[in-house]
């Protein structure tokens, strides 16, 4: 739902309103919409206060002679501080009003309407027959709908009224929130008091006393001795909330909740509503405060959440389903855990039940032969036979397999005996068989597992220990009960190490690692340890291992961490072990005054030979890579391979950069030949980082971090680039990470904004579809571009996260666009190639988002990059075609700005091709453009598919792309990206583009 309503959120018809019968009409829908029972439009007479009632609706009927007592009804008040709301229990707080009584109003909502200038002329008034949202959806549409009846109703009130200033000075016994306020006072349920900026001076209520606890509130007269009382956590909250009230525009109060101690040491909790008071010049003036002792109703709301939390831990977490029907055997509600036997969500029990009656009939859940046993039953408690009773019940799952269950069926009547509800209780018995079984497997694998297994209490005495135990240690469990697990105490480890484990299983629960025991033949041998603590109420109340003998493994432990330094493709040191050499030379290199190198060399666009040679070239490349790179390199230099496609040098006593770049520029010259693969030949570059010791860094983590910044700079300026770190590139990395940081958080708080720009149809010049196109407003940064912070998120592992976001607010907002009477407008939506790995093979992630919003598939379009088509492989064809028999639609978006070709669209099952921009630039002077995209639109519709062009800024461009068919244009030309209010109004004002 949104949190900001407009015109176009609901159905009301907005035209005309100065005519009686639509503003009745307004009204009705109004009031349907808000379930409103009152609800009156009327200008008032800024001298009298007279009422001329434009429009009244009570309870569905309109009445054009009814009679408001203005002065002494909520209204006023709202008339009187611009708007007035009354969330619960308005007859009480009236109770000279009778005509509320009648109406049965229990909450009131009035906003002031204002001319052009800001001067008051009328009145919208709605009572509610229950209390108010806790959202502010009733305030926030009121005021929608106020804004635009300020507008419709000047015209009508400027024959019948003379406008006047209302002064601020309005006497108290005509307004009736003054004379609720009093009355309140009086029976010590509030107290009030009044500041007076200019003077400093402070006017409390008598009523004041009883909350701040004095005999002479006279005494406080001044504004810092009711400030001294607050809380000091509070204090400066309640001096912004001060100072928002004096500079607000409005006249709507601040309110402030905050805690006290008063004279008497008492602690309480206060909630005051502060009202900026202004003279004729507009100038706040005085800050009038209501305050009102919250504390026992604090009190009683903490002790009722507290009770519904239990109540609601209780009936969730039951082991049995719960279900409640009413007399005639209709659902109306059931737990957590019933859903879950019989295949449902709890969403979807209410949504069944808003479509109509729901009962075990509408959800199938009876077979046809049992129906009768259970009618049976039930009849007999219809009759007082008997009041419940139990049987062992099948019913049918959602998915049609059986449910064998234990019911237990209760009826719950009134003092007269009358049923008023059923309980059914429900114990899957499937589960319970189940679980015997389960257990049974448990117990043959605790028995049967080749792993000693033993179970220790809280003080470390064995309690039991399977068969594998005693095979591993020699120890036969009646040796090994009873006593404590130090009987496998080999001597190897201290007492600080056994200490250490301990915590570990207190704080963490678990820990793992090789611990050198003694078997019961005195041989020490390795354990490879899994402890796991069992705790009841926080406290360790057993412990178990799980253990394995690796002494062997341990023995051949070195010959591994051998073989692990090394790349096994190259024979080349691995990073692991780069990384060691790079602290040994530090080392070195601190001892002598010595300078070194590190360099980091990328191969450019190593992705595109596995992509267009067999996936054995981009072995071979690397392999003769090395051997070049070997012979090029020094005695004394330290080759590794890092990473895929990556090598790094140590190049030891190097003086300065400028030697270490002259290096780096021969080091780039071994890719000069070309590479044979695959029977042909094939050029490569590669892309070159530089860092220096001490200069850059000190350690190994800054060092490889410098040169990993140069690299990346190297390979954002294109390929074959040579880069030495510089700070810019460490203040640049940090910015980097920073805004990836409040990326994150932006994408949680949801304050990025999605746009959409318009894709209109050719032929009618209607918007047919939209693009949405993510945005941020950095705070302090102002707007980043898309093409900064989408990069960001795909390397920072957010794409997922601001692809969620993206979707869903797309879904909520085409939604709205089709409730406001656009049902025929799709939506196009980016999907990164990072996304389509990670969604399910089925797409269902992105299905349950567009179903969520009750949006039919097929008005979503996924667009996928050109590069993500020519990396398309099984799993992506997967995706894609779920998506596709969903009655999802596939867009190729920036068709022609990578390497793939119009063949690769004969294989894909696409629906549109979005033409880059790059294409129309020069059209129509240039010819050549011209016949290319001539044919690329020609060859899109031979193979079904609909052309998009995007990036269309001349009407030259827009005349011939209608020449030639193209079926959608998209750019500034027709209309930039948008936010969701203003693309109403452009699609509202312009039914064709043209």
């Amino acid at each position: 739902m949104v949190n900001t309503l407009t015109l176009s959120d609901i159905n009301i018809d907005t035209t005309q309103l100065l005519d009686a019968h639509s503003l009745d009409l307004f009204l009705t829908n109004l009031a349907s919409l808000l379930r409103i029972d009152t609800i009156y439009v009327a200008t008032v007479c800024p001298q009298t206060f007279d009422l001329s009632i434009l429009s009244c609706l009570q309870q569905g009927v309109f009445d054009a002679d009814v009679v408001i007592d203005f002065k002494s009804m909520p209204c006023f008040a709202a008339y009187h501080h611009g708007y007035a709301e009354y969330e619960q229990d308005l007859a009480s707080r009236f109770p000279q009003q009778a005509q509320l009584q009648t109406w049965q109003a229990e909450a009131y909502l009035g906003i002031r309407l204002n001319d052009s200038c800001g001067k008051p002329i009328g009145i919208l008034s709605a009572f509610f027959p229950r209390k108010l949202s806790q959202h502010k959806l009733e305030l926030n549409l009121i005021r929608l709908v106020a804004g635009f009846l300020e507008k419709e109703i000047q015209p009508k009130q400027a024959t019948t009224l003379s406008i006047a200033t209302i002064t601020p000075d309005i006497p108290a016994g005509l307004s009736a929130y003054t004379m609720w306020l009093e009355d309140n006072i009086a029976k010590g349920r509030l107290s009030s008091w009044s500041y007076f900026l200019d003077q400093d001076r402070l006017e409390c209520s008598d009523s004041a006393a009883s909350i701040i606890e004095t005999t002479n509130v006279k005494e406080i007269n001044q504004l810092d001795a009711l400030l001294a009382l607050v809380d000091k956590t509070d204090k400066h909250k309640v001096l912004r909330d001060f100072q928002s009230a004096i500079v607000s525009n409005s006249t709507a109060s601040v309110r402030s909740v905050f805690n006290i101690t008063t004279l008497e040491g008492n602690e309480k909790r206060i909630q005051s509503d502060i009202y900026p008071i202004v003279d004729e010049t507009g100038k706040v003036y005085r800050l009038d405060c209501i305050s009102k002792d919250m504390t026992a109703e604090e009190l009683t709301r903490k002790r009722a959440s507290a009770q519904e939390r239990i109540l609601e831990t209780v009936l969730a977490t039951t082991p049995v389903g719960l279900v409640k029907l009413n007399a005639n055997r209709e659902i109306k509600w059931v737990n957590k855990q019933a859903c879950k036997m019989f295949g449902y969500e709890l969403d979807d029990f209410h949504r069944l039940r808003e479509q109509g009656t729901l009962d075990t009939s509408s959800l199938n859940l009876y077979f046809d032969e049992d129906k009768e046993q259970f009618e049976e039953y039930y009849q007999e408690i219809y009759a007082n036979k008997r009041n419940n009773f139990t049987l062992n019940a099948r019913y049918r799952h959602r998915d049609g397999s059986i449910l064998w269950t234990k019911l237990t069926v209760t009826a719950v009547r009134d003092d007269v005996n009358k049923i008023q509800y059923f309980i059914n209780t429900i114990q899957d018995l499937t589960e319970e068989q189940d679980n015997k079984q389960r257990l049974s497997i448990i117990e043959s694998v605790y028995r049967h597992s080749a792993e000693g297994i033993m179970l220790c209490d809280a003080n470390e005495k064995i309690i039991d220990v399977n068969p594998a135990f005693e095979a591993i240690t020699g120890y036969s469990a009646e040796d090994a009960i009873g006593r404590t697990h130090d009987l496998l105490r080999s001597g190897v480890h201290d007492e600080q190490f056994y200490n250490a484990i301990s915590e570990s299983l207190l704080k963490d629960n678990e820990w793992k690692g090789i611990i050198w025991s003694r078997d019961r033949a005195g041989d020490i041998f390795a354990q490879q340890v899994t402890l796991s603590s069992i705790k009841e109420r926080g406290k360790l109340k057993y412990f178990f291992a799980v253990f394995s003998d690796v002494t062997e493994e341990k023995k051949t432990e070195q010959q591994i961490i051998t073989q692990s330094n090394f790349d096994r493709l190259t024979g080349l040191p691995n990073r692991q072990y780069f990384s060691a050499e790079v602290r040994q030379v530090i080392d070195k290199s601190a001892t002598n005054g010595q300078k070194f190198a590190i360099l980091y060399i990328d191969i450019d666009d190593f992705k595109s030979v596995n992509n267009s040679e067999d996936f054995m070239a981009g072995d071979r490349l690397l392999i003769e890579t090395t051997e070049r790179l070997k012979y090029r390199s020094r005695d004394n230099d330290f080759l590794a391979r890092i990473d895929g496609d990556e090598f790094a040098f140590i190049i030891p006593e190097v003086v300065n950069k400028r030697q270490a770049e002259v290096y780096a520029k021969q080091l780039q010259g071994v890719f000069a030949q070309a590479y044979k693969l695959s029977n042909q030949q094939r050029y490569v570059t590669a892309s070159v980082g530089i860092t220096m010791y001490p200069e850059d860094g000190v350690s190994v983590e800054a060092l490889m971090q410098s040169a990993e910044q140069a690299i990346f700079e190297a390979k954002r300026k294109g390929r074959n680039q040579c880069v030495t770190f510089t700070q810019d590139l460490s203040d640049a990395a940090i910015l980097k990470h920073q805004t990836v940081v409040e990326l994150a958080e932006a994408i949680k708080r949801g304050s990025l904004d999605v746009y959409y720009q318009p894709i209109v149809d050719n032929i009618t010049g209607k918007v047919d579809k939209l693009e949405a196109l993510v945005r941020w407003h950095h705070q302090e940064r102002g707007f980043i571009s898309p093409a900064e912070f989408i990069p960001l998120a795909e390397e920072g592992g957010l794409i997922q996260g601001l692809g969620e976001y993206v979707l869903d607010q797309a879904c909520c907002d085409l939604k709205i666009l089709h409730e406001a009477g656009f049902p025929y407008i799709e939506m196009s939506i980016n999907r990164s190639s990072l996304e389509f790995k990670t969604v399910d093979m089925q797409a269902s992630e992105w299905l349950k988002v567009i179903s969520s919003h009750n949006l039919p598939y097929g008005s979503i379009t996924m667009e996928i990059t050109e590069s993500l088509l020519m990396d398309m492989d099984g799993q992506y064809m997967q995706r894609i075609n779920a998506l596709k028999q969903a009655g999802v639609k596939i867009a190729i978006d920036d068709f022609g700005t990578g390497y793939s070709s119009l063949n690769y669209l004969r294989s894909l099952p696409a629906d549109i091709v979005k033409i880059d921009r790059s294409f129309i630039i020069n059209i129509p002077e240039n010819q050549q453009d011209n016949l290319l995209l001539d044919g690329i639109i020609t060859i899109v519709h031979n193979l079904g598919m609909k052309v998009v062009t995007e990036g269309v800024e001349t009407q030259a461009q827009l005349s011939y792309l209608q020449e030639k068919k193209c079926d959608y244009t998209q750019g500034f030309l027709l209309c930039r990206p948008i936010p969701l209010h203003a693309l109403l109004e452009f699609i509202t004002q312009n039914e064709s583009v043209f």
